[in-house]
């Protein structure tokens, strides 16, 4: 009867040390939690969907973002970069390290992740026109765990948009205007890509066009270029 109760003691510590929880569900969790709000248990739900599947690419992505979200954007270049260890042209790991490196304050880095990520198949050429506004990009992913090539694909002018600002903060003005031309020819954010112009020939010194692209980005709806406008363009 001893024999048997020490038996059933340690069977029972065996499974509570065993964790049957697979990396697609402690994924989904993380997910359900996001939506929640509540990041840091996203993040801890990751870390052991991570433990069990290391090259798992939606996880890594996601813990990533969420770190970002949280302020902790080192933590999201890190887990971004982990992708690159096994997947070296993931367009949205490559996009989301220059975004960060953007935020940093790092436009060399922020262009040099930019450019990578423009090199790869992932990054789309076609694109739906986007007058009235920009195209809002979903870094968290949610598809059923479906680790698909297809979820990390980014359109090309959203990366040239994102680059164009980055060479206009190192003074590039030529390179940046001509990544803003191709967002705009793209149909791409078409409001924000003209007040963009617009700032660029600004500070090229060529007030009329400045001027021109400032006044289609007003009529765009984008309030910013109508304050510029009226302030730069109206009555000189």
């Amino acid at each position: 009867m001893r024999e048997k109760l020490i038996y059933i003691l340690i069977f029972g510590v065996f499974l509570n040390s065993c964790d049957f929880t697979s990396a697609d569900e402690y994924y989904n969790q993380a997910f359900e939690y996001e939506e929640k709000g509540d990041l840091k248990k996203a993040i801890e739900l990751l870390d052991k969907a991570i433990e069990k599947k290391s090259d798992f690419r939606p996880a890594l992505l996601n813990r990533g973002y969420y770190k970002t979200e949280l302020g902790n954007l080192d933590g999201g270049i890190m887990d971004y970069k982990n992708i690159l260890k096994f997947d070296s042209d993931n367009t949205l790991a490559l996009y989301n390290i220059g975004i960060n490196y953007q935020e940093l304050e790092k436009p060399k880095k922020a262009i040099e992740y930019f450019t990578k990520a423009l090199n790869t198949s992932g990054a789309l050429t076609s694109f739906s026109s986007s007058n009235g506004g920009t195209l809002s990009l979903s870094k968290a992913l949610d598809f059923n765990t479906l680790d698909n090539d297809n979820n990390f694909e980014v359109h090309k002018c959203e990366i040239q948009f994102s680059r164009g600002i980055n060479y206009l903060f190192l003074k590039e003005y030529d390179n940046a205007l001509e990544d803003v031309e191709n967002c705009i020819k793209a149909n791409y954010s078409k409001k924000e890509s003209y007040f963009l112009k617009g700032d660029l020939y600004f500070l090229i010194g060529d007030t009329t066009k400045a001027c021109e692209n400032y006044e289609k980005s007003s009529k765009l709806g984008y309030l910013e270029a109508r304050n510029k406008y009226k302030i730069f363009c109206l009555d000189k």
